[in-house]
């Protein structure tokens, strides 16, 4: 466990280069292949706002890595995605997920895009988006003024 504790400080929250690089490599492989217990001690540390802010880096191969890593956390974490969906939501990662669905590369997208679909798509969701869509006039009933309109 304190492995995961200096990946995550002197690694992922360091200015980006190849430490940040290689941490963000890391941490994904720890989603990968660490324990529940593992991945709920590195969402304590707080890697998710750590990996989200990492989100925007230019690099597709760690976008990809990310993305890759914060979908095994939710994965992982079936008890627990509404709290792992709030901690993303809250620090930003949701709106950058969102925008890695117009990314170039097709895997960026496509993975962000199962993100979206699968955690943070409900149905009243959609049916808010549906109906935001419809235009909803309402016809008034009154009958026209007696003896007509003067124009």
């Amino acid at each position: 466990y304190v492995l995961f504790d200096s990946v995550l400080s002197s690694g992922i929250n360091a200015e980006y280069g190849n430490t940040q690089k290689e941490a963000a490599w890391s941490v994904s492989n720890m989603t990968a292949n660490g324990t529940p217990e593992q991945i709920s001690y590195l969402i304590r540390l707080g890697a998710v706002p750590a990996m989200c802010k990492l989100l925007s880096v230019r690099d597709p191969q760690i976008v990809q890595v990310l993305l890759d890593g914060i979908n095994n956390m939710l994965e992982m974490c079936k008890q627990d995605t509404d709290h792992l969906c709030t901690i993303i939501e809250d620090c930003g990662g949701l709106d950058k997920i969102e925008d890695l669905q117009k990314h170039q590369n097709k895997q960026i997208y496509k993975l962000a895009f199962d993100i979206i679909d699968k955690y943070f798509s409900t149905e009243e969701c959609i049916e808010n988006e549906e109906n935001a869509e419809q235009f909803n006039f309402q016809v008034n009933s009154t009958v026209a003024p007696e003896g007509g309109f003067n124009f």
